[in-house]
């Protein structure tokens, strides 16, 4: 996903930029509604056709309709409204004082000017806020639907056009603002549009809701950079500071696009997001979850329950003691170690409240011998991609990016698997797949690779001619991105998946030559798309020795059987257990040609590493221990 503002970071190119608090009056109310009532969905757009009645206007260029009846009471701010003002250019004030210009950004390219970064300008509703003009077509219309105490009113833009210069993007297009009575909830509703006949370029329109101010707890607004799909439109918390909500005619809207915005109720646990691995061999893991009080009121003894269902079973609960209005808590549940393999569905709960639709997250967790990932494997990139610039001096739009990993015993890595994205703009640059140590030093890499077109969209194998060694431990596995042709644009191959806030300690950025790799967390990046493919978990420094071994049953109670043929030993083989500290917490003696029968029942629940060794030689195999 390319898009037409960048910002350097650790010269990264950033596929989506975070809002932060702007400026507006002191002491100014805080909006009833925030980020976590939001939601971007599919829908039906139903034009209003002749229902209703027209909403006058003295042109279609600038201008303010007289202030008009809702049909009910609406909720919005601490104050009900009966009554709106339409502007039409694409927003709409609540109450009877119309708005006054500047009613649109000053250029195309710059959030400044317009209702937004104006302090007067309270109670807004932007659907679609740009410089527009009529068309032969142009109609607005107000119509109310529904029964007292559930009605609708329905406030539509028919057939508007954007205006000149910077290319025109919209021959036509048609919106409308939803309100709902009694729940106060607030939605913006898209057509497909019709591409204008300029060049296609970005232009930046305002989208959100205003209450008495632009900042983090007066306003919520809706991002995306220009050519990424309006499905994947994200929710910033007061005034932009990089992309607004960007449009070109290259990305139309699909029709029945819906943006929702739900006021905050009293008592609103939200489970934020969750930490878990998508890829695992069977290993100890530790799931986490973020919590979030959406609310208005505190919160105290909250219970978190987590369960695992599907190949492995696991459950746990924790309890929030306290939770402030606005306020996050990071839950850590205790140690779950798969013993079979398959698909888990993991899932984190609160209980219900008063908005039930954010109780709940799901992860999918497939268990396997071979391969390590930290994003979710059922999902497809959900936050664009993101790339580093390529104008930015001798080696600019060069870099690593990188997932860590911990391996539970001695592996090597033959490939990486990476989700490229980034449309045309990625075609043609090179990159290859790379492996570090943990301190961030290459221990190997791919051939070069160009970008296919065929490749946008799809996971890309990069095999290493030469598998890569790697110790039990944590390890790095990373997709390397080239130079580019200097003055060339910003491109963005990686794919990304939400995960806001991004966890700590997984991902990471480095320079081409390796280095220790800095946490990307605070950028909010989200998941990269980067899984390690290893070779299933079994070292050895002698193939006789390790096929003379057969450890079994795995997983077991506690009696584990090494029936040991032919490993040609002089005297007794050793084997000695190791847990996931690294402490060995048992020893023992084995017999050739004998089967060997190793008590380990005293040992706690979890994954452990035999060690067998015989003078030189020794094999490693992983041992799950579940009574």
């Amino acid at each position: 996903m390319t898009h037409s503002y960048t910002a350097p970071w650790r010269k990264l190119a950033l596929a989506a930029m975070l809002g932060l608090a702007g400026t507006t009056a002191a002491q100014a109310q805080a909006l009833n509604y925030n980020l976590f009532g939001t939601s971007n969905s599919a829908g039906t757009y139903t034009d209003l056709g002749t229902s209703g009645t027209v909403i006058t206007t003295p042109n279609n260029d600038d201008a303010n309709s007289a202030s008009t009846p809702i049909g009910f009471t609406f909720n919005f701010n601490g104050t009900a409204f009966t009554d709106f003002v339409l502007n039409t250019n694409g927003f709409l004030k609540l109450g009877t004082t119309a708005p006054a210009a500047p009613f649109f950004y000053a250029d195309p390219q710059a959030a400044a000017g317009g209702p937004l970064n104006t302090a007067t300008e309270t109670n807004l509703l932007l659907p679609l806020n740009l410089d527009l003009e009529g068309t032969a077509t142009t109609e607005y219309r107000v119509a109310t639907t529904g029964a007292a105490g559930s009605r609708v009113t329905t406030i539509q833009w028919k057939n508007v056009s954007d205006k000149l210069p910077a290319g025109k993007q919209f021959a036509n297009i048609s919106f409308q603002v939803k309100l709902y009575e009694t729940s106060n909830r607030v939605e913006f509703v898209y057509s497909s549009a019709t591409a204008g006949a300029g060049p296609d370029a970005f232009k930046a329109a305002g989208v959100g809701i205003k209450g008495s101010g632009n900042t983090a707890t007066t306003s919520v607004l809706v991002t995306k950079g220009s050519v990424q799909a309006w499905s994947l439109a994200s929710f910033v918390a007061g005034n932009y500071t990089g992309n607004a909500h960007n449009v070109r005619s290259a990305v139309l809207p699909d029709a029945g696009r819906t943006y929702g915005f739900n006021p905050a109720p009293a008592n609103d646990a939200a489970v934020v997001t969750m930490y878990a691995l998508g890829k695992t061999p069977i290993a100890p893991q530790v799931i986490q979850t973020v919590i979030r009080n959406t609310g208005t009121a505190a919160l105290t003894n909250l219970p978190v329950t987590l369960n695992v269902t599907g190949a492995n079973t696991f459950a746990d609960a924790k309890i929030v003691a306290t939770l402030a209005p606005g306020a996050v808590a990071t839950v850590t549940f205790n140690t779950f170690t798969p013993v079979a393999n398959g698909t888990n569905a993991i899932a984190v709960t609160v209980p219900a409240d008063g908005a039930n639709g954010n109780n709940t997250q799901t992860y999918s967790q497939q268990v396997q011998a071979t391969t390590f990932a930290a994003a979710d494997p059922s999902v497809a990139a959900t936050n664009g991609s993101v790339g580093f610039t390529a104008n930015q001096g001798a080696a600019a739009g060069t870099g690593i990016f990188a997932v860590k990993y911990t391996a539970a015993a001695p592996r090597t890595v033959t490939a990486i698997n990476t989700r490229l994205e980034g449309g045309t703009a990625a075609v043609g640059r090179t990159v290859y797949a790379v492996v570090l140590d943990n301190a961030g030093a290459l221990l190997g890499r791919t051939p070069d690779y160009v970008i296919q077109t065929s490749d946008i969209g799809t996971s890309k194998t990069f095999t290493f001619a030469t598998p890569v060694t790697i110790p039990a431990g944590e390890f790095y596995a990373g997709f390397a991105q080239a130079a580019a042709p200097t003055g060339t644009a910003p491109f963005f191959p990686l794919g990304l998946q939400v995960e806001d806030p991004t966890r700590t300690g997984t991902f990471y950025t480095t320079a081409l030559t390796g280095g220790a790799p800095a946490d990307a967390a605070a950028n909010s990046l989200g998941r990269f798309m980067i899984e390690a493919v290893t070779n299933g978990g079994t070292q050895a420094t002698s193939e006789a020795l390790n096929r003379a071994i057969a450890m079994y049953p795995n997983p077991s109670t506690g009696l584990v059987k090494l029936d040991v043929r032919g490993a040609n030993a002089k005297g007794n083989l050793q084997v000695s257990v190791v847990n996931m500290l690294g402490q060995t917490v048992h020893t023992a003696a084995l017999k050739d040609n004998f089967t060997n029968e190793v008590n380990l029942s005293d040992l706690a629940n979890g994954m452990y590493l035999l060690k067998v060794q015989t003078g030189a030689d020794y094999t490693v195999r992983q041992l799950t221990i579940t009574k």
